[in-house]
């Protein structure tokens, strides 16, 4: 990255930095290599690369991804339902929660042989170089208007840094496979309309959601140069924040640390992520 990294995410998923690592052991990339076809019909062989929100937390339970020491929601995600598709072939599933943008890029080299013969890739990237989890209990009920401003002013000034780390990740991707790379974008998590929460006030949340465009727009920015594509899904969770009659994320006020807060739901990856992914395809 172009800086130390300060900001991270990995309080959010109540587990420590050493069991994030992300060690690629016992993949054999061999099959990857080898074109595969259903029925004499041309399949799309499919990554998912990222962080929790492309590794599915908020839906099902937390459970062991293929590699050691990565973990993932085990539940319905735009990912399963892509990989349902008759068409589409879920090659491998490499997304961990917990991943910043630079430890995707040195997943990279150890997955090549399943990029290489990728024509499909999805991933979500970015959230976890800023510190989400300590921005939202900054400035929730349970923090003070100091500290919410402070952390509000050190995510701002975080962003572009972020943008820089993923535009280089994005490029080493881009230059990994041949495949149409998808970047999904994050919800905004809070829906203000119906005011103030317990959690939060309706216009600190609004300040949090802005940080959260700003967030998206330097990622879509960071495709820049690259033939990756940004896919928004801000419009579908608009009306399904927290604070929303039927919000699409998840949080649970009576465990702070739940490692799923502030993930979408299944209905949230299956009616949010989904239908923004398949308009792409």
């Amino acid at each position: 990255m172009a800086r130390k990294r300060q900001f991270r995410f990995l309080a959010t998923l109540g587990i420590g930095a050493a069991a994030l690592a992300l060690t690629f052991t016992g993949i054999t990339p061999a099959s990857a290599t080898v074109p595969t076809t259903k029925t004499h019909v041309k399949v799309i062989d499919y990554v998912n690369l990222g962080d929790s929100y492309s590794a599915g937390f908020g839906s099902g339970t937390v459970t062991s991804g293929p590699m050691a020491g990565c973990l993932q929601g085990s539940g319905p995600t735009h990912v399963t339902k892509l990989d349902a598709r008759p068409r589409v072939d879920l090659t491998i599933n490499a997304a961990c929660a917990g991943a910043t943008t630079a430890d995707i890029a040195a997943s990279l080299p150890l997955l090549a042989p399943y990029l290489a013969g990728a024509e499909l890739v999805t991933l979500t990237l970015g959230a976890n170089d800023l510190d989400i989890k300590g921005l939202v209990m900054a400035c929730s009920t349970l923090g003070t208007d100091a500290a919410c401003d402070f952390a509000l002013q050190q995510g701002a000034l975080a962003v572009p840094y972020v943008g820089a780390s993923a535009h280089q990740t994005l490029s080493m991707l881009d230059a990994a496979t041949p495949g149409k790379i998808l970047v999904l974008g994050y919800p905004r998590l809070f829906t203000t309309t119906n005011g103030d929460q317990p959690l939060i006030t309706a216009s600190r949340a609004t300040q949090l959601n802005q940080l959260g465009d700003a967030l998206n727009q330097s990622i879509k920015d960071a495709t820049q140069l690259t033939d990756a594509k940004f896919v928004s899904v801000t419009s579908p969770f608009n009306s399904h924040g927290l604070g929303a009659d039927t919000p699409w994320i998840y949080f649970n006020q009576a465990d702070l640390v739940d490692p799923f807060n502030l993930h979408p739901t299944t209905s949230g990856y299956l009616f949010g992520y989904y239908p923004a992914v398949v308009r792409q395809l």
